[in-house]
């Protein structure tokens, strides 16, 4: 490519400089390599530092361009600069640990040892820096807004020489370095010498000794007051020695229109600064306006690009002066910005804490000021019952392949549902693209939406007292009344349990769905006073043990679980009932029960029935019914339906009975029915039925003891 300028700059004298300017190298921090000594020095100003902490005007070095520090540790740099009377004192601590955790043979090992330990990397117009995928890097200080490595590079005809500090991370560890951008483009130092000077383009002041000279057609003359002219024309002017003679030669110089400075931004991103003009026009760069210049390269120059690395942003006020034939004219000004800055990713801001809600999610999207936002979410993912029993994770194998890529623009919040009361998972990603078409990072949000599955564990006692203790996986309810809470205030919740639990004396009652399913061995104690009451309820129990202990009490209650109005399944549950004189383990009216694979065993002095039901519909399936009393019964039905299959129905007692049914319909089948009685009474039969009562079936059941 052809070359045609290099440039270099100058940034506006301020007389003062502030702390952030002045030192474009080192910074506070903690780095992995030694770090490079680099000031920006474009306002003249002396500088002196030291290393020790010493005051570096009567111990210090004098600075003369960038140096590497050779120190590691914790490092003091005191600093101060000295600009006409102005005194700036400038201290920064930093820490060095020297590593390069990669393997030899390796990019990133490679790259930290050529490009960075150097503490400065010298970078030209049409090379490329390879920053190795493994890294990341960014070249802001605050925002720290780190991009993947990648190669960088910038259109080849720049000529914004200046350094830039560079931080790289491999997501533990930082280095940083500086990276001196140059330029290898030459301009033209010509000049035309004519005995007259403009200023400010419009004003003409004729400079020549023992000469005369004329502008256009007016007359000759050799003053020396300074003209205004009109620069939007084309104007003459002519010198010629005051000694008139003929023959003596008349000098002319054309001096065409003012030109005009032509911003022309990139679809590189790169900005140009041309001129509009007569040919014969050249420019050169005075100052762009911005801080970390190196020093200044004389030249003329026809056009001047501006460019920047991927991930960086720099933006002034450019100063051009302009000449003729190498002859000042006057400056022009232009703002420009340069962008390639990605815009921070944007902040995914949930009413939920945490990766796992109870309820619905509503999530709203915050990006920089005038940047638009664009989400995507996944569509719900179903979490199996089996996944569900136990803890959940954002970096869960079983939501790695859950994706989120129809993104859309964003406008307002919205919410993330559970799906059919399913356990759901939903990842959400946003980006956010800024005015110069920059696009960020994208920000990532991934939730679990539970509403009904809890988790009680008996072994998190802390728990008891934890106000932020919320019943998920990571964070179980540990006492049965925190459940008790949650249960009676939702229309259903599963309980995953595990341990042993102590219930209330009194009514412990239970007025909303829901299922409880042991994940070991669990076991729920009432008390001699105590019962559960489900009320207008659905329950389901599956691999529970329910015990309601003989104690001295004042009080006791001759029932163990009372069912109103209620829904019940017991599934491979085992339930031990010991009461005082009387007792009944299960007091049913108008209810729906069923047992599977389950043990009832109750126990009293002088009365006990197992399971009493009042129009109640009951289905047992291979179960064990056991009563031990004076007088026992299994089953005492008035009313319903009565299923009694594959089941085994024990009696310990003087007299007993294993089913009286009142108005009952039933069908019983392949049951055994076994009695232990103190004395065999002639005429008890192990099932007894009124008129009212249909058996509807009663085959294969075998009886042993009446």
């Amino acid at each position: 490519m052809k070359k045609n300028f290099v440039f270099g700059f100058l940034i506006f004298c301020f007389p003062f400089f502030c702390f952030s300017q002045r030192v474009i190298s080192p910074v506070a921090g903690n780095f992995c390599n030694r770090q490079p000594l680099v000031l920006d020095v474009s306002d003249g100003a002396e500088c002196f530092y030291s290393l020790t902490g010493s005051d570096p005007l009567t111990s210090g070095f004098a600075y003369d361009g960038p140096v590497l520090i050779e120190a590691c540790g914790r490092v003091n740099v005191k600093i101060v600069a000295l600009h006409g009377d102005l005194k700036e004192e400038i201290e920064i601590n930093y820490t060095v640990q020297e590593e390069n955790p990669f393997e030899q043979d390796t990019e990133p090992f490679s790259f930290i040892e050529d490009c960075i330990k150097s503490g400065v990397y010298s970078f030209e117009g049409e090379s490329v820096l390879n920053i190795p995928l493994e890294l990341s890097y960014c070249f802001d200080d605050a925002e720290k807004n780190f991009l993947k490595g990648r190669p960088l590079s910038m259109n080849s005809e720049n000529c914004l020489a200046r350094y830039l500090p560079c931080r790289i991370t491999d997501g533990k560890k930082e280095w940083r370095f500086v990276i001196f951008i140059s330029s290898s483009q030459t301009g033209t130092l010509s000049r035309y010498s004519i005995p007259f000077e403009f200023k400010n383009w419009n004003t003409l002041t004729f400079t020549g000794e023992k000469l005369i000279w004329q502008l256009d057609e007016e007359d000759w003359s050799a003053s020396k007051i300074p003209v205004e002219l009109d620069r939007s024309t084309k104007h003459v002017l002519r010198w010629q020695s005051v000694a008139f003679e003929p023959g003596n030669p008349v000098h002319s110089f054309v001096l065409p229109a003012e030109p005009e400075l032509v911003f022309d931004p990139r679809p590189d991103k790169s900005v140009n600064f041309s001129i509009d003009g007569d040919l014969r026009y050249r420019m050169e760069v005075l100052s762009s306006g911005i801080n970390s210049q190196s020093e200044k390269i004389n030249g003329l120059f026809t056009s001047a690009t501006f460019d920047v690395f991927e991930g960086d942003s720099v933006s002034g006020r450019a100063v051009f002066a302009f000449y003729l034939d190498g002859v000042f004219q006057g400056t022009k000004e232009k703002d420009f910005s340069i962008d390639k800055k990605p815009p921070l990713p944007p902040q995914i801001i949930a009413d939920s804490k945490g990766f796992y809600s109870r309820n619905p999610v509503e999530v709203s999207v915050k990006g920089e000021e005038d940047a638009e936002i664009f989400f995507a979410v996944s569509k719900p993912f179903k979490i199996s019952e089996k996944l569900a029993s136990g803890a959940l994770f954002p970096d869960s194998p079983e939501f790695s392949l859950v994706s989120a890529e129809d993104f859309e623009k964003y406008t307002d919040s919205f919410v993330l549902g559970s799906s059919e009361d399913s356990v759901t998972f939903y990842r959400v990603r946003a980006f956010a693209r800024d005015k110069s078409g920059n696009i960020g990072k994208c920000s990532e949000y991934s939730v679990v939406i539970d509403e009904n599955n809890y988790y009680l564990d008996s072994r998190f006692v802390e728990n008891a007292l934890n106000e932020d203790c919320d019943g998920t996986a990571e964070n179980p309810f540990c006492t049965f009344e925190q459940a008790l809470k949650v249960i009676n205030s939702r229309k259903f919740t599963r309980f995953y349990v595990n341990g042993i639990f102590n219930l209330p004396s009194g009514e412990t009652v239970i007025s909303s769905n829901c299922l409880f399913k042991a994940q070991e061995n669990t076991q729920i104690n009432l008390p001699s006073d105590g019962n559960l009451v489900i009320r207008n309820a659905g329950v389901e129990a599956e691999g529970l043990f329910f015990r309601k202990n003989r104690e001295s009490v004042a009080q006791s209650s001759s029932k163990f679980i009372v069912l109103e109005n209620a829904t019940v399944s017991f599934k491979s549950s085992e339930f031990a009932g010991i009461f005082e004189e009387n007792g009944i383990g299960f007091d049913c009216r108008n209810s729906v029960v069923e047992f599977e694979n389950s043990g009832v065993t109750v126990q009293s002095d002088s009365y006990v029935c197992a399971l009493s039901g009042l129009d109640s519909k009951i289905s047992v399936k291979n179960s064990r019914f056991s009563s031990v009393s004076q007088t026992a019964v299994n089953f005492s039905l008035n009313g319903g339906q009565f299923d009694l299959t594959g089941s085994s129905c024990r009696l310990t007692a003087h007299l007993g009975r294993v089913a009286e049914l009142c108005g009952v319909n039933a069908a019983l089948t392949k049951n055994t029915y076994l009695g232990d009685f103190d004395k065999k009474i002639r005429g008890v039969v192990p099932v007894w039925s009124d008129r009212d009562s249909k058996i509807l079936e009663d085959s294969e059941n075998v009886t042993d003891g009446f």
